[in-house]
C-alpha cells in the first residue's frame, strides 16, 4: 500500500515537470523577436527557394516577441549571403522594416537573416535565393554540329528542306527560342515556346545557282527571366545529289491503244524541268510531254516532288520506250526508260466491254424500256438482253441481240419489257473463250426512272470501265488571278463519296497564289455532274465576301445539280507570301458560303502551314460560291471602337513570328483594289445557262450549228471561255473554244460549227454542259431531205406546207368545175 502511493506520487511529480518545461519553452519562442521575409510580394519561409534573374529586394518586418519583457527593444538585423556579412543595421524600437538588396552570385545563393533584441533574444531565417543572370547557350546537331559555349558557325547543308535541331544549355527555362531565315529578301519564322534541353524544327532553305545569296540566320534564346543571346550564321545549300524518278506499276505488255504512265521526280533541292518522250517501233518520236515547265524561283517547295500521269498512245505493234528526263537546279539530269510491248489484239485474249448509253436509254412507260450501247474492244460471240423483276428474280424478256459471228462490236437499240416495280436489266456479252462479261442496273417504270440503285463492278484485269468516272480540264480564263476548270462526275451513286480528281495527281484548279487541290463530293442520289470551279486572287478588282469583310480568296463552283449533293469537302491551299503581302493572318481567315444571298461560316481547319502554303480544310452543306475571309463582326467591332478604318491593324504576334498588319477592313488600296466609276466592283459568276443544237439528224460530215448561252449572275463584269467537245461511244474529241466578254447581270450567245465523221449517236458538250443526241447516218435520201427542214423556222416550214395543200385544193375544185360545166353542156346538147 506504501509503494503504490509512492508511486503516485512520483508520477505526479513528473508530470509537473514536463509541464513546467513545455511552458518554459513556449515562453522562450514566444520571447524570440518574430521574422516576416517577402521578395517582390512573395512571402519567404525557413527553407524557401526563390529564383530570379537579377539582384532581388529583400523587405523584413522584424518585432519584438510577444512574451518579451515590458520595455524590450530591437537592437540588430543582420543579413549573410554565402556565409559572408552582406548588411548590419542597428534599429531600436519594437518593430522595424526594412529593405535590403545583397549582392547575389549567378546560381544558389544561401541567405541567412538575424535579428536580436537587447533582451538577448534572438531569430533566424534560413533561405535559399537561385540567381539566374546569364543567357541560354545553344548549340546545333543539325544540318551541321557546333561546339557548346560558343558562337555558332557558318556551315552547309545538302537539299533546301532540311532540320534545324540543337540543345540547349539553361539553369532554368527556355521562355522562346526564335529561329528567323532571310534568303534574297524572303523571310520566314518559326518560335518555338517552353524549350526544354533540345529543340527541332523543318524549314526551307534557297539555293543559289549564281552563289551570290546565301540563307542567313538569327537565332534568339530567352529564358523565362528575359536573359537573352543572339546567334548569327549563314547555312549555304548544296546539290549533292542527282535528281530521282519513281514509276508506278504499269503493263509491260498491252493491246490496247492507249496506256497511262505515272510517278513522280524529285530532287533535294528543286526539280528544274522534267519531260516524257515516247518513241515507236521504228525509233522515231511519237509523243513528247512536259512534266515540269523549267522555272528559277530559288524558294520553291512545290518543285522538291512533281507527280505525273501521262497518258502513252500505242497505236502500232511493237516495242515502245519511254524515257523521263529531270534535271535539277544544278543541271544534274536523270534518266529513266521503260519499254512498253504493244502486242496485237487477239480475239481470244481481249474481253469485250459493254457501255450502256445513259443519254438515250430511257423509261418509255410503266412496262417497256428503251435500251442502248454497245459491246466494244475485243469480240463479242453472242450478245443477250434480260430483264428481271427485282423483288423476286422472275424473267420478264429475254432477247439474243447477237449470236453465231464473232464482231469486234455489237451495238443494241431496241425496247424490252420491264415491271411496273423496279427491274434489274442485264446485258450479256461472251466472248470468244465462251466467258460471259455483264453489266447490269435497275430501273423503275412506275416511277419513270432510270438507273435506280445500279450494282456496278469495279474494271477487271482486262481493263473494264470503273465508275463513277471523273475528269478534269483545265479552261482558258483571260482574266488576271482568275483559274477555271471544267469538271465532269459521270454515274455517281447515291450514299458515296466522289474524289475530284480521282488520281490526286494535280489540283482542280489553281492560280499563282490559291489553288483547290481535291473535292470530295458526298452523292445524296444516283447522278451525272457537270461543273466549272473558278478560283480567284486579290487582283485590281474587290472580291466577293461578307459585308465588312477582307476576302483573300474565293471558290465558285456552278454546277448541274440541286438536291443530288448533299455536302462537299475540299483542300484550299494559298501561298503564305501573298497573305503576308496583303496583311492577312492565316489564323485569322474562315471560309464563307453564299446561300439564298447571305454569307455564312462553314467549317474551316487549318490542316497545314509551312513556309510556302497555308493550307484550309473546309466542310459545307453543299456548292455554292465561296469566300476566304476575315471574320466581318470583328471588323465590325474594330470600326466601332475606332480601331479599323485608318488601314492599321498594329502589332500582332503570329506563329511564325510577329509582323506588322494591315487592316482587315475590306478597303482595297488605291490602284490596286478601287474600281473605276463605271465598273461594277463586285465578282464575276459565268456559267453555261443552256446548249441547243439547230439538228438532231444529219449526214456524214454534215455541219451542225451549237449554240450556248452564258448567264453571268455576278455582281462584276467577266471573261468566260466556252470549250466545244463532242462524245461518241467513249470517245471524247475537243473542237473549239472562244472566248466571251460577259457583263454583270447579262446573257451572251456563242455558236460553234462541228461536223461528225462517224456513223451513230453523238453528243455535244459545252463545259461539260450537254445537247443532243445528234443521230448521224450514212447520208443522203430522206435523212438528208428532212434534216434541210430542221434548220428552218417552224413558221416557215407551215407556210410551204400550208401553200402546197391550198394549191392542191384550188387544183381538185377547179377540175370539179370544169367537170359540172362540160357535163351540163353535153346533156344540153
Amino acid at each position: 500500500m506504501r509503494l503504490r502511493s509512492l508511486a503516485v506520487v512520483a508520477v505526479v511529480v513528473l508530470v509537473s515537470v514536463v509541464a513546467a518545461t513545455a511552458a518554459a519553452g513556449a515562453t522562450a519562442d514566444s520571447a524570440k523577436p518574430a521574422v516576416d521575409i517577402t521578395i517582390r510580394s512573395t512571402d519567404i519561409g525557413d527553407g524557401d527557394t526563390y529564383e530570379a534573374g537579377t539582384d532581388v529586394d529583400m523587405t523584413i518586418d522584424a518585432s519584438v516577441g510577444d512574451r518579451a519583457v515590458d520595455g524590450t527593444e530591437l537592437s540588430e538585423v543582420v543579413v549573410r549571403v554565402n556565409g559572408e556579412l552582406a548588411r548590419s543595421i542597428d534599429v531600436n524600437g519594437t518593430s522595424v522594416t526594412e529593405t535590403v538588396e545583397p549582392s547575389l552570385s549567378n546560381g544558389e545563393n544561401s541567405v541567412r537573416v538575424i535579428v536580436t533584441d537587447d533582451a538577448g533574444a534572438v531569430n533566424a531565417t534560413t533561405f535559399t535565393v537561385r540567381k539566374d543572370s546569364e543567357a541560354p547557350h545553344v548549340y546545333l546537331t543539325s544540318p551541321y554540329d557546333t561546339a557548346p559555349w560558343k558562337s555558332i558557325d557558318d556551315g552547309t547543308a545538302n537539299g533546301s528542306r532540311v532540320t534545324i535541331a540543337g540543345n540547349v544549355i539553361e539553369s532554368s527555362g527556355v521562355e522562346k527560342l526564335q529561329i528567323t531565315r532571310t534568303f534574297d529578301g524572303k523571310r520566314s519564322t518559326r518560335v518555338l515556346r517552353d524549350v526544354g534541353e533540345n529543340f527541332s524544327v523543318e524549314m526551307l532553305l534557297g539555293y543559289a545557282e549564281s552563289g551570290n545569296a546565301t540563307n542567313e540566320f538569327r537565332l534568339t534564346a530567352v529564358d523565362e527571366f528575359g536573359n537573352v543571346r543572339l546567334y548569327a550564321f549563314e547555312i549555304d545549300v548544296e546539290d549533292r545529289r542527282a535528281p530521282a524518278i519513281s514509276v508506278e506499276p504499269f503493263p509491260n505488255e498491252t493491246a490496247r491503244n492507249k496506256v497511262h504512265l505515272a510517278g513522280t521526280v524529285a530532287d533535294d533541292v528543286r526539280v528544274k524541268s522534267a519531260n516524257l518522250t515516247l518513241r515507236g517501233p521504228d525509233g522515231n518520236v511519237t509523243g513528247e510531254e512536259t512534266i515540269a515547265a523549267e522555272r528559277s524561283r530559288a524558294l520553291d517547295p512545290d518543285r522538291l516532288s512533281v507527280s505525273f500521269n501521262e497518258s502513252l498512245y500505242t497505236l502500232y505493234t511493237g516495242t515502245y520506250e519511254a524515257t523521263i528526263s529531270v534535271t535539277d537546279a544544278s543541271g544534274k539530269t536523270t534518266t529513266r526508260t521503260v519499254a512498253i510491248e504493244r502486242v496485237p489484239q487477239s480475239e481470244r485474249d481481249v474481253a469485250p466491254t459493254i457501255a450502256v448509253d445513259r443519254d438515250r436509254t430511257v423509261v418509255l412507260g410503266d412496262e417497256r424500256l428503251f435500251l442502248a450501247g454497245a459491246a466494244f474492244e475485243g469480240v463479242t460471240e453472242r450478245l443477250v438482253v434480260e430483264t428481271r423483276v427485282a423483288a423476286t428474280g422472275e424473267t420478264v424478256d429475254y432477247q439474243v441481240v447477237h449470236s453465231g459471228s464473232r464482231s469486234q462490236r455489237v451495238d443494241f437499240d431496241r425496247e424490252v419489257a420491264i415491271d411496273a416495280d423496279r427491274t434489274t436489266v442485264i446485258v450479256r456479252a461472251t466472248d470468244a473463250k465462251g466467258v460471259e462479261h455483264t453489266e447490269e442496273f435497275v430501273v423503275s417504270g412506275a416511277a419513270r426512272e432510270t438507273f435506280v440503285g445500279e450494282s456496278e463492278t469495279d474494271a477487271d484485269e482486262d481493263g473494264g470501265t470503273d465508275w463513277p468516272s471523273v475528269s478534269v480540264e483545265s479552261l482558258q480564263d483571260g482574266r488576271a488571278g482568275t483559274a477555271s476548270s471544267a469538271v465532269t462526275v459521270r454515274r455517281a451513286a447515291a450514299g458515296t463519296t466522289v474524289a475530284v480528281p480521282d488520281n490526286g495527281s494535280r489540283p482542280v484548279v489553281a492560280t499563282a497564289n490559291v489553288s483547290v487541290e481535291r473535292l470530295r463530293i458526298d452523292a445524296a442520289a444516283d447522278t451525272n455532274l457537270t461543273a466549272t470551279v473558278v478560283a480567284r486572287e486579290r487582283t485590281g478588282t474587290a472580291l466577293s465576301g461578307p459585308d465588312g469583310a477582307t476576302a483573300a480568296a474565293t471558290v465558285t463552283v456552278q454546277h448541274s445539280v440541286t438536291d443530288a449533293v448533299d455536302g462537299v469537302t475540299y483542300d484550299l491551299s494559298v501561298r503564305r507570301p501573298y497573305l503576308d503581302a496583303h496583311g492577312l493572318d492565316p489564323g485569322n481567315l474562315t471560309v464563307y458560303r453564299l446561300s439564298d444571298g447571305n454569307w455564312s461560316a462553314v467549317g474551316t481547319t487549318v490542316v497545314g502551314s509551312d513556309d510556302s502554303r497555308v493550307r484550309y480544310r473546309v466542310d459545307s452543306p453543299g456548292l455554292s460560291v465561296f469566300s476566304l475571309s476575315t471574320d466581318p463582326a470583328v471588323a465590325a467591332a474594330n470600326a466601332t471602337n475606332g480601331t479599323a478604318g485608318n488601314g492599321t491593324a498594329g502589332d500582332r504576334t503570329v506563329a511564325n513570328g510577329t509582323t506588322n498588319g494591315t487592316a482587315a477592313n475590306g478597303t482595297a488600296a488605291p490602284g490596286n483594289g478601287t474600281a473605276p466609276d463605271d465598273e461594277p466592283s463586285g465578282e464575276a459568276t459565268i456559267f453555261v445557262s443552256n446548249v441547243t443544237v439547230n439538228r438532231t439528224a444529219v449526214a456524214v460530215n454534215e455541219s451542225v450549228a451549237v449554240n450556248v448561252t452564258l448567264a453571268n449572275s455576278g455582281e462584276g463584269n467577266g471573261t468566260y471561255t466556252a470549250g466545244l467537245q463532242t462524245l461518241h461511244d467513249t470517245n471524247v474529241s475537243f473542237v473549239a473554244r472562244e472566248s466571251v466578254a460577259v457583263p454583270a447581270g447579262e446573257q451572251r450567245r456563242v455558236g460553234f460549227t462541228t461536223q461528225f465523221a462517224a456513223e451513230g449517236n453523238h453528243t455535244v458538250l459545252v463545259n461539260g454542259t450537254r445537247a443532243g443526241p445528234v443521230v448521224v447516218g450514212g447520208g443522203g435520201g430522206l435523212l438528208s431531205f428532212l434534216s434541210v427542214f430542221s434548220v428552218l423556222p417552224l413558221r416557215l416550214i407551215g407556210m410551204g406546207l400550208g401553200g402546197l395543200v391550198g394549191l392542191g385544193l384550188v387544183v381538185v375544185l377547179l377540175r370539179f368545175v370544169l367537170g359540172k360545166v362540160g357535163g351540163g353542156e353535153s346533156a344540153n346538147g
